[in-house]
């Protein structure tokens, strides 16, 4: 009579969960390192976007549940403004004397949030970054400083800018043929063989560095000191290159 008793306390105690165990898990944090295009659309002016490109960088402890993004100095940020009608400001829309500067945090509920400083004006970032760490949305809002502003972001992780471009190229007030084959490396080394035909028949290997879409590279062309910008559509699949001396556009060359 006592054994039937025990056995049936015990079988019991199984079934409410006496003998039951309790996991807890925790969701872990997506990585975003690499190269990042956000587009920010300005709700104040429409039409107007500013293009964060950065090369993101990440730092996750195992003892907290948020990581640390940031992405700062010319080999990780550049801003780039972008007009409706298609044109583009390098350096952002609102100009200051301010080093650009992104930082912020990245919770394991894929909780965004990040600071931008773009001249000089300062920026809150809300939003959320999906489970691979290869895109993010949210909102955006002014902060402090000059050119107040709110909207919209979007962003992804963007591939190597490796591959041959062909098109026009404004040179010495010339109009040539012109061929680019950009090279990327790590982390952000950056190499671009340019081949002119025309009124300036030359060719040469400029070098400098690349950061998301945006490219700078400087050397000599034709016997003459040049320092290019190169910012790559890839809705278009061209390549924009800007004089960065002048900031005169130079010609669109197109992915072969």
């Amino acid at each position: 009579m006592k054994s039937s008793l025990f056995i049936g306390l015990l079988l019991f105690l199984t079934g409410c969960g006496g003998l039951t165990s309790t996991t807890t898990t925790t969701t872990p944090i997506a990585s975003v390192i690499g190269a990042w295009q956000i587009t920010a659309k300005s709700n104040r002016q429409p039409g107007f976007s500013t293009l964060i490109e950065g090369n993101l960088q990440q730092v996750t402890s195992a003892a907290v549940s948020t990581a640390t993004v940031s992405a700062s100095g010319a080999d990780q940020l550049v801003l780039v403004g972008q007009h409706p009608t298609g044109g583009l400001f390098f350096g952002g829309l609102c100009p200051g004397s301010t080093t650009e500067n992104l930082t912020g945090t990245l919770s394991t509920f894929n909780a965004l949030s990040l600071t931008l400083t773009e001249g000089a004006a300062t920026y809150t970032l809300t939003g959320t970054v999906n489970k691979t760490g290869t895109s993010m949305s949210g909102t955006y809002a002014y902060t402090a400083g000059n050119c107040p502003d709110s909207g919209t972001f979007s962003g992804v992780q963007v591939p190597a800018l490796a591959g041959t471009y062909a098109g026009n190229l404004d040179f010495n007030g010339n109009v040539d043929s012109a061929t680019l084959t950009l090279t990327e490396g790590v982390p952000s080394s950056f190499t671009a063989a340019i081949t002119l035909t025309g009124a300036d028949t030359t060719s040469a290997t400029l070098n400098g560095l690349v950061v998301g879409n945006v490219f700078s590279v400087q050397g000599t062309l034709g016997s003459q000191a040049v320092n290019y910008y190169g910012y790559y559509a890839f809705n278009e699949k061209a390549i924009y290159l800007v004089d960065a001396t002048s900031d005169t556009p130079l010609g669109t060359l197109f992915v072969q």
